[in-house]
């Protein structure tokens, strides 16, 4: 290099070649010769795809990589045109990035692109391009490096199916999670809304989980619970629950336990109940836990029984009334005998005490068999429509409570404006009272207040005329409530026949209503009649 060419240089040229120059004198220094490097081999060796394409886009150089790749050999290669190496579906694009950096002097870095080996197996490269310049800086050419970068690709095409599938399953998972959460919340508002007691426990009895059905239904304050406690040592169940909660554990099969009789602790009411338990077994098929539903069937059993009892009281009405009607005969007939030889002997003669005992005793049978009468059910000859009040105004009624309120009883009647109207037999509803105000009058010996009181009720989406009758006599023992409705059952002594409430309750359920009493010892007694009303 001359002294007119050192002063052309910048100061920065200056600069990088006396820094060429020291490595220089550096490794002389050290004994390291330098070698001259053949770039010509290192392109021929390298494993990326090295091109040039002249201005024209005719391939004037490539290397080994590229011979390797693609099925034409160096020699046909040289002047084939670039396009020839590319499929269809990349000669446009192609076709572009050329005149781009041929016309416009850009340099492509990291393009993609798709073509096929000489096996015809799809081959992905990654090109870096850049422009060919002379000396005066024109572009003369293009300079090519392509690396295959097929694996990576279809490693990253596999990361994208993976992703794209997790990301599928994320969301198949959370739609599931959310389906499964409205699931629960509208299991949860079933079970909390259910009229049926509905509980866990786990096998040795301890309770887990309640509703607040079965709350209401065992008879504790919605602010109480029972879970922690065992099951099986609750007070008040009528059978050893822990045999078939044994029964459940060991045969893993569901039970059903019909009309359980429950007494709730502190209380006077006695439950009628249906238990269903059904074992929920874990993946060894061992019982981890049982779901126990408990029915209050207390309503269907009482109205099964009273089913049974109307039933029962009908054909012994039929047959009690059959026999009545076959036994006025005889009876007349006896009491005309009688009335005959009491006419005809002395008026000194002991005879008429025997005459007036066997008198009384005839009519006392003639009172049963009255009675007896009535529990036949008649027929719909008599049947009228009338106000439900018309019965306690009726002239026997009004006859006897004028008499109880002058021998010192209090007599208080209610009437609604309106009384509700009802059908039929008015004189046998006038009777089943009359037994019902007789009751009142025997329960009370030092006087006391009877209270009448008239209306209606709605019952399960039906009318009824309601009649209340309440004193405030001795009251009935909780043992006796349960069988003063029985044929012949008194607590009046011998003189009693015990079938007046027998008759007011087949007088009442023969017209269609029902009949139920209040009462306890030293608190009076109320009788409450429902009769079905019509418009």
């Amino acid at each position: 290099m001359d002294t007119k060419t050192l002063q052309q240089l910048s100061q920065e040229e200056l600069i990088k070649l006396v820094q060429q120059l020291q490595l220089k004198i550096d490794l002389l220094q050290k004994g390291v010769q330098e070698e001259p490097v053949d770039f010509k081999k290192l392109v021929e060796a390298a494993d990326d795809i090295i091109f040039v394409l002249d201005s024209e886009g005719n391939m004037v150089y490539r290397n080994k990589a590229m011979e390797d790749m693609f099925p034409v050999s160096r020699k046909d290669a040289i002047g084939m045109h670039f396009s020839l190496y590319l499929p269809a579906i990349e000669l446009d694009r192609a076709t572009t990035v050329f005149n781009q950096i041929l016309f416009e002097g850009k340099s492509i870095h990291n393009e993609k692109m798709k073509t096929f080996d000489k096996d015809g197996n799809p081959v992905y490269l990654m090109a870096n391009l850049a422009p060919i310049r002379d000396d005066e800086g024109n572009i003369t050419g293009l300079f090519g490096i392509l690396r295959n970068i097929t694996e990576m690709h279809l490693m990253e095409k596999k990361l994208k199916e993976s992703s794209r599938r997790l990301e599928e399953k994320i969301k198949e998972q959370l739609r599931q999670a959310e389906e499964l959460k409205r699931l629960s919340t509208l299991n949860d508002e079933i079970i909390n809304n259910s009229p049926i007691g509905i509980f866990t426990i786990d096998p040795t009895g301890i309770i887990l989980t309640e509703n607040p059905a079965l709350r209401r239904i065992i008879g504790y304050g919605p602010d109480e619970t029972r879970v922690g406690m065992n099951l099986t040592e609750m007070p008040g169940f009528s059978v050893d629950l822990k045999k078939y909660l044994d029964e459940i554990v060991t045969q893993k099969k569901p039970v059903y336990v019909k009309n359980l009789t429950y007494q709730p602790v502190d209380q006077d009411r006695e439950l009628t109940l249906n238990v269903r338990a059904n074992p929920i077994l874990d993946f060894d098929k061992k019982v981890k836990s049982i779901l126990i539903m408990i029915e209050d069937a207390t309503e269907q059993a009482q109205i099964q029984k009273r089913m049974q009892r109307a039933e029962k009281l009908s054909a012994m009405g039929l047959l009690a009334a059959g026999v009545a009607y076959e036994l006025k005969v005889p009876i007349n007939l006896l009491t005309i005998d009688l009335n005959f030889i009491e006419n005809n002997i002395p008026e000194t003669s002991p005879v008429h005490d025997y005459i007036k005992s066997m008198k009384d005793e005839l009519s006392r049978i003639s009172q049963i068999t009255e009675q007896l009468l009535n529990l036949g059910k008649p027929g719909d000859d008599d049947v009228e429509t009338f106000e439900a009040h018309r019965l306690i105004t009726s002239h026997p009624i009004q006859i006897t409570l004028n008499r109880l309120q002058k021998s010192g009883f209090i007599i208080n009647t209610a009437y609604p404006k309106e009384s509700p109207k009802i059908k039929g037999r008015k004189n046998q509803l006038i009777q089943a009272l009359l037994h019902i105000i007789s009751n009142a009058e025997e329960a009370m010996p030092n006087k006391g207040e009877i209270r009448i009181n008239v209306g209606s009720v709605l019952k399960n989406g039906e009318k009824f005329a309601s009649i209340t009758i309440e004193d405030t006599g001795i009251g009935i023992p909780p043992e006796n409530l349960s069988k003063i409705f029985q044929p012949f059952f008194t607590t009046k002594g011998p003189k009693s026949t015990g079938l007046g409430l027998m008759v007011t309750y087949t007088i009442i359920n023969n017209h269609g209503g029902a009949i139920g009493v209040k009462s306890a010892p030293g608190e009076g007694t109320s009788f409450k009649i429902l009769l079905p009303a019509i418009d």
